[in-house]
C-alpha cells in the first residue's frame, strides 16, 4: 500500500492527531492490527480490544481519548473517517489496462484503451465502455449499453440492452440490471399475456448494487436509480421505480413496480414496499416492515414489526389483538 504519515491522514479526515510523524501503511480492525496499522473505535463494548490493539493509531471521538494509551486521531465521526481512510488506501491500487483475448466485443462498440476487460466477457453491439472501467469475468453486457468512467463490474453480472450506468459505480457478482419487468395482462380465458418491457434502466454516478440484486427495466419509461444510491444484496427493484439520491437499501428488500422513493431514505433489510407508492425524502423504514400506502411526511421513521416470542404466547397476543379490533 505504501506509507503515509498520520498527519497527512488526519488532513484527509479533518481530524486532530497526537503525533503527525507516525508512518501508516494499512488499515485494519482493532483485533487484526499491527504496529503500522490505523484502526477506529466507536463502541465502548470493545474497550478490551482497544486496550489490547497493536495499531499505531486509533481514530476515535474526543470523549474516548482517555481510554487510549497510544496515539490517536480525534474526529467527530470515527466510522465515517475510517471509511475515508480505507478508500484512500484502496484507491492507491491501480490496474493495468488490458482486454483479454477470450472477451467477445460486438460491432461498432467503443472500448476505451484505458480499461480492463477480463476473460469470457461478452459485450454487445454499439456499446460504450469508458476510461478506468473494470469488467471482471463472465459478464454479459447487451447492445447499446453505456458504462461511465471508473465503474467496476464483478463476475457474472448481467446488463441488458440500452442500459446506462454512470461513473464510479460498483455492481457486484450475479446482479442483473435491465431484465424484463414483471408485466402481464389477464384475458377472458384467464391466460396471462406478457406486456413487452421496452423501457430501460438508467443508473447515475456513485451507485453500488449488491450481489444477486435485480433491477428490472421499465415497461415504457425507464427505471431510474439516482446518484449516490447504495443497494445491498438480494434486493428486487421492480419496473419503472424511481429511487432518488443517496438512499440506502439493505438486503432482501422488495420494491414493487412504479414506486418512487425520495432522497436520503434508509430502508431496512427485508422491508416490503408495494407498487405505485410515493415515499418522501429522509424517511426511514425499519427492517421487515411492509409499506402498503404512500408515505407523504418527510423525516419520519416507520415500523410495523411484532416482537418475537414463543409461539404459544404469540397466539394469545394475536387473539387479544383480534378481539380488541372488533
Amino acid at each position: 500500500m505504501g506509507d503515509i504519515t498520520s498527519g497527512k491522514l488526519s488532513l484527509i479526515i479533518d481530524g486532530k492527531c497526537s503525533n503527525k510523524n507516525l508512518l501508516i501503511d494499512n488499515f485494519s480492525s482493532l483485533k487484526s492490527s499491527n504496529e503500522s496499522s490505523i484502526t477506529f473505535f466507536i463502541d465502548r463494548k470493545l474497550i478490551t480490544d482497544l486496550k489490547n490493539t497493536k495499531a499505531r493509531v486509533v481514530i476515535l471521538k474526543k470523549e474516548d481519548v482517555n481510554l487510549r494509551k497510544g496515539d490517536w486521531i480525534i474526529v467527530d465521526d470515527p466510522y465515517l473517517a475510517f471509511a475515508k481512510v480505507a478508500n484512500f488506501f484502496l484507491k492507491k491500487n491501480s490496474f493495468n489496462p488490458y482486454i483479454h483475448q477470450n472477451a467477445t466485443i460486438g460491432e461498432d462498440s467503443k472500448i476505451s484503451k484505458n480499461c480492463y476487460i477480463g476473460p469470457f466477457n461478452s459485450i454487445g453491439h454499439m456499446s460504450k465502455i469508458s476510461d478506468n472501467v473494470i469488467i471482471s469475468s463472465n459478464v454479459s453486457i447487451g447492445d447499446n449499453v453505456t458504462i461511465g468512467k471508473g465503474t467496476k463490474l464483478y463476475p457474472n453480472v448481467t446488463i441488458g440492452n440500452n442500459v446506462v450506468i454512470g461513473s464510479n459505480c460498483e455492481i457486484f457478482s450475479n446482479a442483473s440490471i435491465g431484465s424484463d419487468g414483471f408485466g402481464y395482462a389477464q384475458d377472458m380465458n384467464n391466460e396471462w399475456n406478457k406486456i413487452p418491457q421496452i423501457g430501460s434502466v438508467i443508473i447515475h454516478d456513485n451507485v453500488d448494487i449488491g450481489s444477486n440484486t435485480t433491477i428490472d427495466r421499465g415497461a415504457i419509461d425507464n427505471t431510474v436509480i439516482k446518484s449516490g444510491v447504495k443497494i445491498d444484496n438480494q434486493v428486487q427493484v421492480g419496473h419503472n421505480c424511481y429511487i432518488d439520491e443517496n438512499t440506502i437499501i439493505a438486503g432482501c428488500v422488495g420494491i414493487a413496480g412504479s414506486t418512487e422513493i425520495g432522497k436520503n431514505c434508509k430502508i431496512g433489510g427485508a422491508a416490503m414496499i408495494l407498487g405505485h407508492l410515493k415515499i418522501k425524502d429522509n424517511i426511514t423504514i425499519s427492517p421487515g416492515t411492509m409499506i402498503t400506502k404512500s408515505l407523504i411526511k418527510s423525516n419520519k421513521k416507520y415500523t410495523a414489526i411484532m416482537p418475537f416470542m414463543e409461539h404459544d404466547n404469540w397466539l394469545k397476543l394475536a387473539i387479544k389483538l383480534k378481539e380488541k379490533g372488533k
